[in-house]
């Protein structure tokens, strides 16, 4: 398969975080607007003060997103960054995006959490009716916070289910964060009925990843180092829990990727663990979804068959509902 190929194909994103994919026009004009007082102190120019010096480590990534939170704490900031993220992706045919952000992160400015989410979810509805994509959005808490703050994010979860919200999740800091610290925040998302992803085996802890299956996960975000644990591995293959993986974030992040063939995914693939491909953070790893999916085809060689598994399996793994995952589905096998 060729480049121009894989532009064309209907994709997926199914791990992209709003607050990492912002437009690096966007940045410097948020930044102007930002009173001088209000900007996080950084060195050089903003558009690169983003971009995190990689290979680092998952913390050390992590710093940059202090300048973007910074940026998105009034409701007509997010909801340009949530619809201009909805138009980006559509312009190289994404059909199906689910936004994650924390909500609590964006309250500096006097928003309630709901006029946050309500902020992000109008950007969406917005690019949606422009565009040839469906959107949902995924709420995340914080591994590092108290878990009442992730409690009511998974609360706030609950309440919008019907407007959009699609996700419950817990982002942040692996090493010495364990996910069970915020068991009753993952159990209010899971009662009330909201999808559960879990980000895991990402920057370290493999066993993380066992944890998360243990409290319900539904997909993990990442899951880079699941081969390091081969009973997980098993279950995960088992239960056929979807990863969410992204290429050129994990080879920055990681700490155990020389090259992208270093990749576990085509091991993955291989043992028929569903594999889901995506962005993570647009702005900070310079990507798209185009990239990311071309990525994976030249460094593993993947065939038409191997993509369409791939693009299928972000079908079956997305939080949409069931007709529109028909609809998705359709549009693959109509495109291969």
């Amino acid at each position: 398969m060729d480049r121009a190929t894989i532009e064309r194909l209907p994709k997926f994103d199914l791990h992209c975080h709003l607050d990492g994919s912002l437009r690096p026009g966007t940045v410097r004009e948020l930044w102007d607007a930002l009173p001088p007082g209000e900007r996080p102190p950084i060195s050089g120019p903003v558009e690169e003060a983003v971009l995190p010096h990689v290979p680092c480590s998952l913390e050390e990534f992590l710093q940059a997103f202090r300048i973007t939170v910074a940026l998105l704490q009034r409701a007509e900031a997010l909801e340009r960054a949530a619809y201009e993220l909805g138009a980006d992706a559509a312009a190289e045919n994404v059909v199906y995006l689910e936004i994650r952000f924390a909500p609590l992160l964006h309250l500096a400015r006097g928003l309630t959490p709901n006029e946050v989410v309500e902020a992000v979810l109008a950007g969406a509805k917005r690019a949606e009716k422009e565009y040839p994509i469906r959107t949902g959005v995924i709420l995340c808490g914080m591994r590092q916070e108290p878990p009442e703050r992730s409690a009511a994010v998974a609360r706030l979860a609950v309440r919008l289910r019907d407007r959009g919200v699609v996700g419950f999740d817990l982002a942040g800091p692996e090493r010495g964060f364990p996910l069970s610290i915020h068991a009753e925040a993952i159990r209010i998302a899971r009662d009330g009925g909201v999808h559960l992803t879990l980000h895991a085996g990402e920057g370290c802890c493999p066993e993380h990843i066992a944890e998360a299956l243990d409290l319900g996960a539904e997909r993990i975000g990442h899951g880079v180092y699941l081969f390091q644990d081969p009973a997980t591995e098993r279950r995960v293959r088992e239960l056929r829990i979807p990863l969410e993986i992204c290429p050129t974030s994990n080879l920055q992040i990681s700490g155990i990727l020389r090259t992208l063939s270093d990749h576990p995914l085509k091991r993955y693939l291989d043992l028929g663990i569903p594999v889901t491909v995506n962005t993570d953070n647009r702005l900070m790893s310079r990507t798209s979804s185009t990239d990311e999916l071309w990525r994976v085809v030249e460094a593993f060689g993947l065939g038409p068959d191997e993509v369409r598994t791939i693009l299928l399996s972000s079908v079956d793994a997305s939080f949409a509902p069931e007709p529109v995952r028909r609809e998705l589905a359709h549009q693959i096998r109509a495109a291969l």
